[in-house]
Order: C-alpha cells, then sequence, then structure tokens
C-alpha cells in the first residue's frame, strides 16, 4: 500500500517504517548502519540495502561509504510526521481504549501509514478533546 506524506512524495509502509527506525536509531546511537537496520526489522543485510537504495534516490537518506546513514532534511520531517501520528495513535489505543502496550502499538502502526491528511487533521482535533475533557484521565483499565 502506498502511502503520501506532506511532501507528496509516495512511499510505502516499509519505507515509512524505515525511516522512523532510522530517526530512533539516530537518536540512541552514534552511527545507524545497514546491520542496526536488519537486527531491528529482523531481516537481512541484503533486504536493509535494498530498501536504503530507494530512500536514497528519493532523496530522504543518506548512506554514506563508511556504512553510516543518516536522513535528509526531508527524510527527518517525514520520520517525525510519522512518528508522530504513531505516538498520537498509540495514545489513543492505550490511554482511551484501554489496550495494551503492545497492541496499542501494533494497531497505530497500521493506521499511521493510511490514514489521509484530513481524517488525520480531524483526528487530532479529537484527541485534543478528549484530552482536555478529562472524560478518560483515570479510566479504569480493567473494564470494570
Amino acid at each position: 500500500m502506498e502511502t503520501t506524506n506532506t511532501n507528496e512524495q509516495k512511499l510505502t509502509e516499509t519505507q515509512e517504517d524505515y525511516l522512523e527506525a532510522i530517526l530512533e536509531l539516530m537518536e540512541t546511537k552514534r552511527e545507524v548502519r545497514n546491520m542496526d537496520l536488519a537486527d531491528n526489522f529482523g531481516v537481512k543485510r541484503a533486504t536493509v540495502t535494498r530498501a536504503l537504495q530507494l530512500l536514497t534516490r528519493k532523496g530522504l537518506i543518506i548512506h554514506r561509504m563508511n556504512g553510516n546513514i543518516t536522513l535528509t532534511e526531508t527524510g527527518h520531517k517525514i520520520a517525525v510526521d510519522i512518528r508522530e501520528r504513531h505516538v498520537l495513535f498509540s495514545h489513543f489505543f492505550k490511554d482511551i481504549l484501554c489496550l495494551d502496550e503492545t497492541e496499542a502499538s501494533d494497531t497505530a502502526c497500521k493506521i499511521e501509514h493510511s490514514i489521509s491528511g484530513t481524517a488525520l487533521h480531524n483526528f487530532r482535533e479529537f484527541i485534543k478533546k478528549v484530552d482536555n475533557c478529562g472524560c478518560f484521565l483515570t479510566a479504569d483499565k480493567t473494564g470494570e
């Protein structure tokens, strides 16, 4: 499935996942390499190399000769947007619908790639209203 980011560049769910993973790894490690992504996704390094070649062609990452991977300015903006969507949906599923953290995160990951701009905007506004009303701040997580 293809999704469209804010820059109107078509990306697959997998490509968005790679950008998000690179961002997270960049924040926790000094250098990000193929092996880090292969370990993260549980795939072979050759699979990662193919994905990185596509992201490089799209101008979203820089894959240096020494193996270090960084996000371009555009890639960084897209990765941050993807992560923000993930956090928003995880919050909804975990804190409002009372799903466990793993299920909330897995479900958020599925939705973050396919929601349209208008639906995302309206969902953000809805969450702001729910958070501000305090209706779910002390919801009983046991469902009782």
